[in-house]
């Protein structure tokens, strides 16, 4: 006969396996500047340099007023640009949003050199993540 304590064991042996197979998704994230630097950093690269748009996209507030491929239209008009250079140069939080002021370097081929810009980019804290703030002024 198994005892409750070996049952309990086996049960809880159980769930942890499933967790390490699966994977647990809902991870919070810090609510701080390190963490939003990072994140942000990793947004502008999949959206700029990598052009990889489904993880951006994953990463919108309100990425439930577009589909996904509406967001690739709005997001691609700069694929004739050359992003690189791509660094955060400051990050302020205050109460659930924040603001990263995001460097680059842009270069598109009729231009004889890259041109340095400095944009600010809005994030809102929602359910334990960062979540970017879409705007159509942005690259």
């Amino acid at each position: 006969m198994v005892s409750n304590r070996t049952g309990l064991f086996c049960a809880l042996l159980a769930f942890l396996c499933m967790m390490s197979f699966w994977g647990c998704d809902n991870q919070k994230e810090a609510r701080d500047q390190a963490a939003l630097e990072g994140v942000s950093l990793q947004y502008w690269t999949d959206r700029l340099v990598k052009r990889d748009y489904e993880p951006a996209y994953n990463r919108e507030a309100d990425n439930a007023s577009m589909t996904l491929e509406e967001y690739r239209k709005l997001v691609s008009r700069n694929e004739n640009f050359q992003f690189s250079g791509l660094k955060i140069d400051r990050v302020n939080i205050e109460n659930d949003g924040g603001i990263v002021y995001v460097y680059l370097k842009a270069f598109a081929p009729p231009l004889p050199k890259a041109i340095d810009r400095t944009f600010k980019d809005k994030w809102i804290y929602q359910s334990n993540r960062w979540k970017h703030k879409f705007s159509k002024t942005q690259p």
